[in-house]
């Protein structure tokens, strides 16, 4: 099932590029009749509908400068992936990204960072807006919220990529104020937990198919509870959300309570997570829609969308006669040995999680870096094989942004932090389902667990830096080793993370020109 907003999101997200364009004194005060522009738009519920889908339209976008779908790059710059790609020529953008050598100029950094402001001035414009909109309190309450949550989803993603940031909570108008210098790291993440805070009153329960996709008081507990262990494990605080402190107790009792009046489970089957069939299912807590209900055809605007670019990126470059279950893809993010070697022999979530050369009968071309190992889980998979529209555009696959498995395993995590007794109920459902034998409810074997769990999901990379430098340095750097199907030079599979960066990309360096040099490169670039 899509959600119901996608049926409104074009015409959502022309408005949004109208806003701001026109002033209330043009000339002679004449209002425009035949064009939506801010001085006759914000009026209805109707327009403010349409403002808030826009916001959720940004977070679909794969790219801006460059391709960069989040949880691919993320993936590729932790250890349980490689760049790819059919050649070492084809994406040098992404293989800096691989290699831990992010140029400054990178159009794939810069996209990323251009994302996440314009989601930010989205929310931040519907927030100044919707006091004039003539709607009921009930109404106006939960399109704030779920502003709130949009605006701490896309500051949670910048913060934790580049650590130093703007933090801009209104729109800026005059260009005196266009440049704004970065702020402390706390600032952002307490302001990130104040947005959550006072979202998760105002929004409603159920699941995210009983909410036709829309956020969820479970969705944004569960963001909390991730913001809150990435910061406290890289800076080792508490999170104060405007009066109220944010401690690991705190981000617990909210897991604790999606896991107890939520209604989410786990699916009985994993692999069933990351079928056509398992979108919006009971394990999914928040979801990033995508859609091919809508075609699309231009390869000069690939945002303007419903399609996710990912699993084109990450299919396996089959040839005829290809597996006839996959499409062609381009071979990017192809997993590693590592990661392969972690699953337990007879944990059925490797099956589930990786695609593997031998299945294929010798079709299939090997690109750049390639291990022998795809993702089966966001992968040009048939059942998802676009109906119109170029085909590589219109990829429907959702992407599983949260899981509940996800949410026992961070519970599993703070009950062990903070001495509670829990942790090993919350392990052992996990590895229940998949009928492996239950082991300690240690850190160690928790963070073992949300590795295999959650491989090829976007969240390793956050996962290691949380642990701190020397880890993701342990983990990351490789040299001279090779897995029994990696096809090229070793010196391809050689990766040195470099622990003067503390993992994070560099600010653009064209951010840093206009604004005459107000913002400041971060270490190590």
């Amino acid at each position: 099932m899509k959600n119901i907003l996608k049926n409104s999101a074009r015409i959502a997200f022309v408005a949004a590029l109208a806003l701001g364009t026109a002033s209330c004194d043009d000339f002679l005060d004449l209002q425009p009749k035949d064009a939506r522009v801010e001085s006759n738009f914000y009026k209805t519920e109707a327009d403010a509908m349409e403002a808030l889908v826009s916001i959720y339209d940004v977070l679909q976008w794969n790219t801006v400068t460059g391709f960069h779908p989040t949880p691919m790059l993320m993936d590729i710059a932790s250890d349980d992936a490689f760049a790819g790609g059919s050649s070492r020529t084809d994406a040098p953008n992404i293989i800096e990204v691989d290699m831990h050598n992010i140029r400054t100029s990178n159009p794939e950094n810069h996209g990323l960072w251009k994302k996440h402001y314009i989601g930010i001035y989205r929310a931040n414009l519907l927030l100044e807006k919707i006091e004039g909109i003539e709607a009921s309190k009930e109404v106006k309450d939960r399109i704030i919220a779920e502003a709130k949550f949009l605006r701490a989803h896309f500051y949670l993603d910048l913060v934790r990529t580049y650590e130093n940031v703007p933090l801009v909570l209104n729109t800026l108008v005059n260009p005196g104020e266009y440049n704004q210098p970065q702020a402390e790291p706390k600032a952002v993440y307490n302001q990130i937990a104040k947005d959550l805070e006072e979202a998760i009153p105002n929004l409603p329960e159920g699941t995210l198919r009983a909410n036709q996709g829309r956020v969820t008081k479970w969705a944004a507990k569960a963001l909390l509870a991730r913001t809150y262990l990435f910061y406290n494990g890289v800076y080792k605080a508490e999170l104060q959300a405007g009066p109220t402190t944010v401690d690991a107790q705190r981000a617990l009792n909210h897991l604790k309570d999606i896991i107890t009046n939520s209604g989410h489970s786990l699916l009985p089957n994993y692999a069933d997570n990351f079928k056509k069939s398992g979108e919006y299912s009971q394990e999914s807590v928040w979801e990033i829609a995508y859609s091919d209900l809508n075609p699309w055809y231009d390869w000069g605007y690939i945002q303007g969308g419903e399609g996710n670019i990912q699993p084109q990126m990450q299919g396996p470059r089959v040839v005829s006669p290809a597996l006839e279950s996959y499409e062609r893809g381009w071979s990017f993010a192809p997993a590693t040995q590592s990661l392969y070697d972690a699953f337990e022999a007879n944990d059925p979530r490797r099956d589930a999680t990786l695609l593997i050369e031998t299945e294929f009968n010798g079709a299939l071309d090997k690109g750049y870096q390639h291990t022998g190992y795809f993702s089966q889980k966001y992968t040009t998979s048939k059942d998802y094989a676009p109906a119109a529209g170029q085909p590589e555009l219109n990829w429907g696959n959702n992407y599983r942004s949260i899981r509940y498995s996800d949410v026992l395993l961070m519970a599993a995590e703070l009950s062990v932090k903070t001495g509670g007794g829990d942790a090993k109920q919350y392990l052992d459902m996990v590895r229940n389902r998949v009928s492996l034998p239950l082991v300690p409810a240690t850190l160690d074997n928790i963070l073992k667990e949300r590795r295999v769990e959650l491989a090829l999901e976007g969240l390793r990379y956050w996962d290691l830096l949380r642990q701190g430098v020397t880890v993701a340095d342990q983990k990351i750097s490789v040299t001279g080793k090779r897995g029994p199907l990696y096809t090229g030079d070793q010196v391809d599979f050689n990766i040195t993370f470099k622990p003067a960066t503390k993992g994070f990309f560099p600010i653009p360096q064209s951010e840093i020109a206009i604004s005459n040099g107000l913002l400041k490169q971060n270490a190590g670039y």
